[in-house]
């Protein structure tokens, strides 16, 4: 619109500058008033232009369009979906929607963890820094996850909303741990491989894909836990942490028996490999702590220990803080 108008004005001027001297002395004889004769002169200008470009404005409006379409807005990655403060003065629906973003979270962490074994298996340079630029949405929607759970309790909450409170908060901050994992650590992993143009073995890679597959497995569970706090399933997932690690020791004994082979491109590869599991075991262990509070919240934990109702009987870390209760 503004060049459309910006155009009027010229053509109007272009137009308009061979006769002005005949309209100044017109316009002098019917207004002899200096300032009274440039603002009829001025807007006679503006009637003449419009008269003169109503009948082509569909035509020209099409050349502008055509000429300057507009800019396709891309929505920012990074922009929360669901957070609002609309909903601040009724606590579980903000609740809901913090949620709501840290399932959203959860799912760029998990489409990292899947580009993180590509460019791990096919040594895809382009990923990695794909990986990267989705590492900085996680981190600056985790920030804005715990700035709206810091506003929803700014006036306190009761105790089943300040747990919730807390466990979205905890879950969320894990998730960005994972986010930090992958990037930092699995990353770098997969750049050390490329730069030195190292490749695993078949059953190495069908080991690292199971892996892999199973914390992606886990990962989806774990959500599920997070949204429905059923106890049952945060079982299921403490067991599969369970056997998950059974899983990873198998592999790193696998991997340490090469190491006697003493051969320079085994030793290479193994303490890759042996790198992968150690980071793929932190990024499980995050993602199973989701189901620390559903089961303290039933009472089926004991003290770092699941408690005989379950079916667990391992040992484990509380990573679940506190609630935000009431002031």
């Amino acid at each position: 619109m503004p060049v459309g108008n910006l155009a009027n004005r010229i053509i109007g001027i272009a137009v308009t500058t061979p006769f002005i001297q005949p309209i100044a002395v017109a316009f002098s004889n019917l207004e002899p008033n200096t300032a009274r004769m440039t603002a009829d002169f001025h807007m006679a200008f503006n009637v003449a232009t419009a008269i003169l470009f109503l009948p082509l404005l569909g035509p020209m409006a099409k050349l502008l369009v055509r000429l300057l379409p507009d800019r396709e807005m891309t929505a920012d990655p990074a922009t929360p979906l669901y957070l609002n403060d609309t909903t601040m003065d009724l606590p579980s629906v903000a609740l809901a929607a913090a949620a709501r973003e840290t399932l959203h979270i959860g799912d760029i962490v998990e489409t990292m963890l899947k580009r993180a074994q590509t460019a791990l298996m096919t040594n895809d340079r382009k990923l990695i820094s794909e990986v990267s630029r989705m590492d900085d949405i996680i981190d600056k929607l985790h920030e804005a996850v715990k700035f709206h759970i810091v506003k929803i309790t700014r006036d306190g909450l009761d105790d089943s909303d300040g747990r919730r409170a807390m466990e979205i908060v905890t879950f969320a901050i894990n998730l960005e741990h994972v986010g930090d994992i992958i990037d930092k650590n699995l990353m770098e992993l997969a750049t050390k491989k490329i730069k030195h143009q190292q490749n695993f073995s078949r059953d190495d890679i069908a080991d690292l894909n199971r892996l892999f597959q199973d914390v992606l497995d886990n990962m989806k569970l774990a959500f599920s836990v997070f949204i429905s706090r059923d106890a049952k399933v945060a079982r299921k997932l403490l067991n599969e942490k369970s056997r998950l690690r059974e899983f990873e020791i198998e592999i790193s004994e696998t991997h340490l028996l090469k190491l006697r082979q003493w051969h320079q491109d085994i030793l290479k590869t193994t303490s890759l490999q042996l790198d992968i599991i150690r980071d793929l075991k932190r990024i499980h262990s995050h993602i199973c702590s989701v189901a620390y509070p559903v089961l303290e919240e039933t009472g089926e934990l004991r003290p770092n220990r699941l408690s005989s109702s379950g079916t667990d009987e391992r040992t484990f870390e509380r990573q679940s803080p506190s609630p935000i209760n009431r002031h």
